[in-house]
This record gives structure tokens, sequence and C-alpha cells, in this order.
């Protein structure tokens, strides 16, 4: 961080290390699907890899040992926020419960893994709300906030960030709306009621296989 001027920029460190990342998720997508197509399973392409191929095996091994590499990394804003609510009713053995804080919150993230093994829908939820709210909405009500005293000719700052708010709330509504029912739909019970109806439509067909033949 001596020059933290190269941090940003059209070819700043920021958008070097987001591009090469993209690209790599761009890539992995691009031929996860062309390689299993519709058969992708709860949207991860890891989960259609063959068991007794010796380099898939391998792979998702590396997937292991990336998730827990990373994880503390990923885990420290989280942590922080927690932690700077605990600590300040903690008066002895600060660092003893800082583990303590650290533990719960790991075995939770865990156990909320084993117990939703199906994330995906979840996850189209979180996205469609947080990202239409955080990364549509407020920025835009924040520009006007900022710039009201200076909103451009013909106040385009408002009209630009009408539209963008715009589409940022179908994307909320619609978004969260089909993520529910991708939900509602993954963990609804079989239906019963037309049990008895296909039981006689393959029936009818098997009769009418037998006939023919």
């Amino acid at each position: 961080m001596k020059t933290p001027t190269h941090f940003l920029g059209i070819c700043g460190v920021l958008n070097q290390g987001m591009s090469g990342v993209t690209l790599i998720y761009i890539f992995l997508g691009f031929f996860g699907y062309y390689k299993f197509g519709e058969e992708c399973r709860y949207g991860s392409i890891t989960l259609n890899l063959p068991i007794e191929d010796y380099a898939a095996q391998a792979v998702k091994i590396l997937i292991a040992l990336a998730v827990f590499c990373t994880y503390g990394l990923q885990f420290y804003v989280c942590l922080e926020i927690v932690w700077n609510g605990v600590k300040g009713h903690v008066r002895k053995n600060v660092r003893f419960w800082e583990y303590v804080v650290r533990t719960l919150l790991v075995t939770f993230s865990v156990v909320l893994a084993i117990i939703v093994p199906t994330i995906s829908p979840f996850i189209g939820v979180i996205g469609a709300f947080c990202f239409s709210i955080l990364g549509l909405i407020c920025p835009c009500v924040i520009e006007i906030i900022t710039f009201w005293g200076n909103l451009g000719r013909g106040n385009w700052i408002i009209w630009k960030n009408l539209v963008i708010g715009f589409f940022g709330v179908l994307a909320l509504i619609f978004g969260t709306y089909m993520s529910i029912l991708d939900i509602a739909a993954l963990y609804a019970p079989a239906s019963t009621t037309d049990a008895p109806l296909m039981d006689i439509v393959n029936t009818t067909e098997s009769l009418g296989n037998s006939t023919l033949w």
C-alpha cells in the first residue's frame, strides 16, 4: 500500500484482480454448462462430476482446500461486526471469549450448510433482495442527496437515477418472487392427488403397448 492510488483506475489493482476472477467464473460457467447442460444439479457443476474419476475427486479436494484457506478472510467482516457488539460486555478473558464467538459463528455456518444442502434458491433470494437494494436503489438515493444542489442540466441526475431505480425495483420484486417460488417448489411435498391418475395413465399405456405387440 505504498502507492494507494494504484488501487483505483481503469488498470488499477482492483480492476485487474476482479477481471481475472470474472474471467475464471465465465470460463467455468460456460464450459460447465456446455458439458452438462440442463443436467446441472442444484446449480453447481461440481455435483455433476463423476465420483469414480480421479481428476474429478482432485477438483473437489482442491475446492475444499480453497474454501478452507479463504474462509477466514471471507469471515473476517462478519466476525468484526459481531465481535464489536459483544466485546463491550466482556471484562475478563477477552481472547477466550473471542475464540468462543469465532467457534460459534463457524459452527452455525456449518450447521446451516448441513441443514440446507440445496442453498442455491436461498442465494437467489439474497441476491435479488440485496443486489437490487444495495447495488441499484441505494446508490441512486445517495447520489441524488449528494448532488442535490447541482443536479446538472435539466436535472438529468434525477432522471437517470429514476430509471435505474425503476429497474432496481423490478429486479427486487420479480427476482425475489421467482426465488421464493423456487424455494416453495423445492420443499413442497409431493402431490398425492395426482398419483391415482398417473397410475391409471401408466396402466393404460402399458395395456396399449401390450395390445400393439
